[in-house]
C-alpha cells in the first residue's frame, strides 16, 4: 500500500507543481527500457502515452470510444504524438466528436497511469517548450482537476490489484489457459470452452476488460483466484505495429526497389548523392576500386559513373574490364572526369564508356545521363 501511496503521490505531486507553474512541454519517464511521455500544455494534459503497449491502447481507445473511425497516417508528420494528430484529422473531418476524442485522451492518461504505479522506481525529465511543435485542440485538454480525478481512479485500482497480491502481475501481459485435471473436474465442458476463449495468450488483460465488458472490479479477483489454483499462467505479448508502421511495411511491399548507382570517384561521390538521393536514387560510392569490385557484383547498379584518375588504377583498363566482364557488361558506364579533349573521349568509347560527362558538372547534366540510361530502370533490375 505504501509503495502504492509514493508512487501516485510522487506523479501527482509532479503534475501539481507543473500545472502550478503553467507550464508547456513533455514529462519524460523511464523505467529499464520503458519510457512514458506526458505531453502538458499550460499546466493542462495533453495527451499520456509511451509504454509497453502504445499501439494496443491507441486501439483499445478507439474501440470504446469511437469504434468506427477510419485513419489516414499518410497526413500524421512524424511519430511524436502520432495518436493526436491522428484526433485532430478526425475531428477536422467530422469523423468524431471533440467528446469522443477526449474520452480517447483520458482513457489513455487512465492505462498510462496505472502503469506508472506498478514501477519500482521511475526516472524524470522535464523538457520544456516556450511553444509547442503543433497546435493543440484547448477541447481535448484535461484539466488539473480532472488529471487529479484519472490519477486517483488509476491509483484506486492499483491498490485492489496489491490487496489481491497481483503486484507482479501486469494489465499488459495476457493470460493463458492451462489445461489442469482439476479444472475439467471442476467447470463444465461449455465452460472450458468460454475460458479458453477468453483466456487465449493473445489478449491482454486491459483487452479482456474491454471485449468482455467486465469492470476491473471482478477481473483482479476472478484472476487472483485462477493463479492460485495454478489454472492460467501470464504472458508477455508483442505490440501492434501502429498505424504509421503499417502504411510504412504497405509502401515497402509495393514500392519499387531503388535503382542504385555506383560512383567510382575518390571526390565526387557526395555530390552525386545529393544530386540523385533526393529524387529516389542510391548512390553506391567507392572509395577503392579494387576493393570495391566485389561490392559492385553484390549490388549489381543500374549505372556506373567513374573517374578516369584513380589512385593506384588505370581508368581506361578499368573500365574495360567491368564491360567485358559478364557480371557488368550490360551496365551503362559514364566517364566523369576533368580530362575533355576528342582523344580522351575516343579512348573511353573504345575502352567500352556509354557516355562522357566533363568535370566539373551540373546536377542538370548528371540527371540529364541518368534519365538516359535509367528511364526503364524496372527492367534493368533482376
Amino acid at each position: 500500500m505504501l509503495a502504492t501511496e509514493n508512487a501516485c503521490n510522487r506523479l501527482s505531486n509532479t503534475l501539481t507543481v507543473l500545472s502550478q507553474k503553467q507550464a508547456t512541454g513533455k514529462l519524460l519517464l523511464e523505467h529499464d527500457e520503458q519510457q512514458w511521455q506526458i505531453y502538458l500544455f499550460k499546466g493542462h494534459l495533453v495527451y499520456a502515452t509511451g509504454g509497453l503497449h502504445q499501439t494496443r491502447r491507441w486501439y483499445r481507445g478507439i474501440k470504446q470510444h469511437c469504434q468506427n473511425l477510419k485513419v489516414n497516417a499518410s497526413l500524421v508528420s512524424g511519430e511524436e504524438l502520432w495518436e493526436y494528430q491522428l484526433l485532430q484529422q478526425a475531428i477536422a473531418h467530422n469523423q468524431i466528436t471533440r467528446e469522443q476524442a477526449k474520452g480517447i485522451v483520458t482513457s489513455s492518461a487512465y492505462e498510462v497511469f496505472f502503469s506508472l504505479f506498478s514501477q519500482p522506481t521511475l526516472k524524470r525529465e522535464w523538457t520544456s517548450q516556450k511553444q509547442p511543435s503543433r497546435e493543440f485542440i484547448s477541447d481535448l485538454f484535461l484539466s488539473p482537476e480532472e488529471t487529479q480525478k484519472v490519477l486517483a481512479s488509476a491509483s484506486s485500482l492499483w491498490e485492489e490489484w496489491n490487496q489481491m497480491g497481483l503486484t507482479e502481475v501486469l494489465p499488459e501481459q495476457a493470460p493463458i489457459l492451462k489445461h489442469s485435471k482439476h479444472l475439467k473436474k471442476r467447470v463444465s465442458h461449455e465452460s472450458l470452452l468460454v475460458l479458453n476463449k477468453k483466456f487465449n495468450g493473445q489478449n491482454t488483460l486491459w483487452d479482456i476488460v474491454l471485449k468482455k465488458q467486465e469492470t476491473w472490479k471482478a477481473l483482479p479477483r476472478i484472476l487472483s483466484h485462477f493463479l492460485k489454483q495454478g489454472w492460467i499462467e501470464m504472458k508477455a505479448v508483442p505490440d501492434l505495429p501502429s498505424p504509421l508502421q503499417q502504411l510504412r511495411l504497405v509502401y515497402s511491399a509495393t514500392s519499387r526497389p531503388q535503382p542504385i548507382i555506383a560512383c567510382i570517384d575518390s571526390n565526387d561521390g557526395n555530390f552525386l548523392e545529393k544530386t540523385l538521393a533526393p529524387v529516389g536514387y542510391r548512390v553506391l560510392k567507392i572509395l577503392d576500386p579494387l576493393e570495391g569490385i566485389s561490392v559492385l557484383a553484390k549490388s549489381k547498379p543500374d549505372l556506373i559513373f567513374m573517374d578516369l584518375v584513380i589512385p593506384d588504377v588505370n581508368g581506361y583498363s578499368l573500365c574495360s574490364f567491368l564491360h567485358h566482364t559478364p557480371r557488368f557488361k550490360e551496365i551503362p558506364i559514364a566517364i566523369f572526369s576533368k580530362q575533355d579533349d576528342w582523344i580522351t573521349r575516343l579512348r573511353a568509347k573504345m575502352a567500352g564508356a556509354s557516355d562522357f560527362v566533363s568535370k566539373p558538372a551540373t546536377a542538370k547534366k548528371i540527371m540529364a545521363v541518368v534519365d538516359k540510361y535509367l528511364k526503364n530502370t524496372s527492367q534493368l533490375r533482376n
